[in-house]
């Protein structure tokens, strides 16, 4: 069941409905230090421009993720295979 979940980004608190709690309190935390890290470099950009940064920043993690995700699916795919067609040859052998 969804409940209300306070987090602090950026200084500015935010009340978030969640059905897991520790799960947003994380990821708020991740999102506020991404933050903070690109204004300590980045001084004098808007809140805005960080924001969008960080959002950039989240997707292209998130991409990567899911490239080395499709890729180990891949590779298990053929393994598989390759043990499939050995486990034939044997059987055959052994008929």
């Amino acid at each position: 069941m969804a409940q209300t979940v306070k987090v602090t980004i950026l200084g500015t608190e935010y009340p978030l409905r969640s059905n897991d709690e520790a799960l947003t309190k994380r990821l708020a935390e991740e999102v506020d230090g991404q933050l903070q890290e690109f204004q300590s470099k980045l001084p004098g950009q808007s809140t805005t421009t960080l924001a969008v940064l960080t959002a950039l920043n989240f997707a292209e993690q998130e991409a990567h993720g899911k490239e080395n995700e499709r890729r180990e699916i891949d590779r298990t795919a053929h393994e598989l295979e390759t043990l499939s067609e050995i486990l034939e040859q044997a059987l055959e052998e052994k008929s």
